[in-house]
Formats: structure tokens, sequence, C-alpha cells
């Protein structure tokens, strides 16, 4: 169930990441400090989003070190904003995809078992 917790968290991370994003984008120029209409919502859910993601981030670390929690929720935040990019058509960079794909492995030597002797 932690490690529930720690996707949710990423996936918590990334879609506030995406809201945030998105404020930014909608044009907001006759606003004021773009806090009015729909970037204003956007943000508000953006700060919703990053809450329930510190709340399932704690629940996580009830029962897994942080030394594997913190590196396992940042590849899945990471992994699902470059997912978003290739959706919505932002440019993917071979350097974007390789440095993923390097966390991806630095992650999974955090959980390979360690040898009787080491």
């Amino acid at each position: 169930m932690q490690f529930f917790f720690l996707f949710m968290s990423g996936t918590c991370s990334a879609l506030a990441s995406v809201l945030l994003r998105l404020a930014g984008r909608v044009d907001n120029s006759a606003l004021l400090f773009g806090m009015t209409g729909r970037p204003f919502l956007y943000r508000l859910a953006a700060i919703a989003a990053y809450g329930a993601g510190f709340a399932l981030y704690a629940l996580a670390l009830r029962r897994v070190e942080l030394s594997v929690a913190y590196p396992l929720m940042v590849a899945v935040t990471i992994l699902e904003i470059l997912l978003f990019g290739v959706v919505s058509g932002e440019a993917v960079s071979l350097r974007i995809v390789l440095g993923a794909a390097l966390l991806l492995v630095s992650v999974l030597l955090l959980y390979l078992p360690a040898k009787a002797g080491a």
C-alpha cells in the first residue's frame, strides 16, 4: 500500500505542475496578475494537488525509508511530466529521454536486493 501512496504522491505533484503550466498559458493580460478567472482556478487546483501529494507522501514514509521513497516519488513525477510533454506536443529531445531513463535505472538500483557480503 505504501508504494501506491508514493505513486499517487508523484501523480499529484505532476498534476500540480501541469496545472501551473496551464495557468501560465491562459491569456490573462486583462486580469489582475492572473488572480481571477481560469488561471486562478488552475492555481488553486495545483495547491490542492500539492497538498494531497504531501499527505500521501507522509503516509508512505511511515513504512518506506526516505532514501528510497523520495527518488521513487520524483521518478514517477518526472515520467508523468515527460508523458504530458509528449501528449501535448512539446519538444522532447533525446537528452531528456536519456535523462529520464537514467533516473529510472538509478531508482531500480535502489530496489535491487543487496548481496549478503555487501
